[in-house]
């Protein structure tokens, strides 16, 4: 299975929960620790600190994510970087969803929260952009090729992550 064939399939399925994101919202529910640990907290109920606090949850869960995947390159077990992917993608959307529904908003504060807390995912995009741009092959050994794929896969991955996230916790549906 190619990484490509795995984007594609990890795409289609986050394509599935936008779409289906009032169910997992309701199966999810607002009773969970988290979410009444958060509520519970008054800074959690400003919108610009609820949005910083999403901003660096997700600085967070990419870092660790990151940090997984390298750890598993140490390893040699197969595949288990593609089950380090599912699971940091599922674990996003469930910490994203807790949030979005531990404290009722106006719907301009929930935009507003939802815009900040993703906007982690769009500076990595035009990181990864600026990246991509200024690549040059230092050395003959290095492959120039291979880096841009890395780099155009880092930026779909970014975008996805970000529409995920902003649409999971800025737009609230009629409950």
């Amino acid at each position: 299975m190619s990484f490509t064939s795995v984007l594609g399939i990890g795409i289609l399925l986050v394509v599935i929960v936008l779409i289906k994101k009032q169910s997992l919202i309701e199966m999810v529910g607002s009773k969970r620790l988290i979410g009444i640990n958060l509520s519970e907290k008054q800074w959690f109920h400003n919108k610009w600190m609820s949005g910083l606090f999403l901003f660096v949850l997700n600085a967070i869960l990419f870092s660790l994510a990151v940090g997984l995947i390298f750890a598993s390159g140490l390893l040699e077990v197969p595949y288990l970087h593609i089950l380090i992917m599912v699971a940091a993608t599922f674990t996003s959307i469930y910490f994203w969803i807790v949030i979005r529904v531990s404290v009722k908003r106006a719907k301009k504060d929930q935009l507003i929260m939802g815009v900040m807390g993703s906007s982690f995912y769009m500076i990595l995009f035009f990181v990864f952009l600026y990246m991509y741009i200024t690549l040059d092959s230092s050395t003959p050994e290095h492959d120039t090729f291979m880096a841009a794929i890395g780099l155009m896969f880092g930026m779909i991955v970014a975008m996805v992550a970000w529409a995920a996230c902003f649409f999971i916790t800025a737009f609230s549906n009629k409950n």
